[in-house]
């Protein structure tokens, strides 16, 4: 089974810019311009792996790690940001997400991306 990817970004050129480069990670790929409507995804489709941005309209990238979390779902979370600290890596971390990189650090996300969905089970898609 594929694993699901959620690229979470308001900014439209930046996500579709994601999904392109991560398009190799051998995950069918799922976008969102904000929290709350990645929220919804993750409530209809198990997703492996989030990479989201932190600062959104809507429902912002911690709002939308916490209603997971809330919520029960475990999906790995990347956060990618123009607004990097090291509060909030210590942050997003206290929520579980793997890591937090700065705009543009392309090549660390996309290798980080794809090593992380190798770990995850491919068993976990098919909940």
């Amino acid at each position: 089974m594929e694993k699901n990817l959620l690229i979470v970004d308001d900014e439209i050129e930046l996500r579709e810019g994601l999904a392109e480069l991560l398009s190799d990670a051998k995950a069918r790929i799922y976008t969102a311009a904000n929290g709350l409507a990645a929220l919804r995804i993750m409530e209809d489709v198990h997703i492996d792996c989030v990479v989201t941005d932190v600062k959104m309209p809507v429902m912002d990238g911690i709002k939308l790690i916490q209603a997971a979390r809330s919520k029960g779902l475990e999906s790995e979370f990347i956060f990618f940001t123009g607004h990097g600290s090291d509060e909030l890596r210590a942050l997003v971390k206290s929520y579980g997400a793997h890591d937090l990189f700065t705009k543009p650090e392309f090549s660390s996300l996309e290798k980080a991306v794809h090593a992380l969905l190798a770990k995850v089970p491919v068993l976990a898609t098919a909940l």
